[in-house]
């Protein structure tokens, strides 16, 4: 069963497990503990499957018949509709700005894996992941930044931000060095974590952190 259940997430969802998920209204972790074998699925989520996805519940125990069922002509055009219909909410990037100051390859993915619909929303441009403990307990690893563009105009000292450079991707406490403008001192919450250095130069793009959610 898992080989079929992985089948549907690569038809359906492009292979993404939490795609794969809103589609039948759950979570990514229930998707992802049945691919792995750690939970068997229970008929309520068979049954979800077949009525959401149009998918034989006789294939998808037994791998007999077809997969999708004859009756599923109306499902396949209200999938078609809801892939060409205008997103809800921001995007949420699964690209991780890292907590700590080690060098990463730069390769942020334009693509979202999903979008969120929260009040935060209003004040920002989309989310991101956030990995590392140097800022906690501000920001602890696994939680989603909300994240507003920001340009040196509307750049406020003090203030945390995830900074994109050439070569590191980092969330940091962003200060001048009143004795040399062209360098920013980048402040960790976690006090056992350093201060660092880097010339203003090296940024390519600036975000104002303006809210988060915490991962359980």
């Amino acid at each position: 069963m898992i080989q079929r259940l992985q089948q549907l997430v690569d038809r359906f969802a492009e292979g993404r497990n939490t795609r794969f998920a809103q589609m039948l209204h759950t979570n990514e972790a229930r998707i992802r503990s049945y691919l792995t074998g750690a939970v068997m699925p229970k008929y309520d989520f068979l049954s979800a499957v077949s009525q959401e996805l149009g998918v034989s519940i006789d294939w998808l125990i037994s791998g007999e018949g077809e997969m999708l069922r004859k009756d599923n002509a109306a499902l396949e055009r209200r999938l078609k509709a809801a892939e060409s219909a205008e997103p809800s909410g921001l995007p949420v990037y699964e690209s991780d700005f890292t907590c700590n100051f080690e060098e990463v390859e730069n390769d942020q993915n334009c693509r979202p894996g999903y979008f969120m619909d929260t009040p935060l929303n209003r004040s920002a441009d989309f989310w991101c992941s956030v990995q590392g403990k140097s800022m906690s307990p501000d920001i602890e690893p696994g939680d989603k930044i909300a994240l507003r563009r920001c340009t040196w105009d509307n750049f406020e000292p003090g203030h945390i931000y995830a900074v994109v450079m050439d070569d590191l991707r980092t969330v940091k406490k962003l200060r001048r060095v009143p004795s040399d403008p062209t360098v920013l001192e980048f402040v960790a919450t976690n006090p056992d974590y350093g201060i660092e250095r880097y010339p203003v130069s090296r940024i390519l793009h600036l975000y104002r952190v303006v809210g988060k959610l915490h991962s359980f």
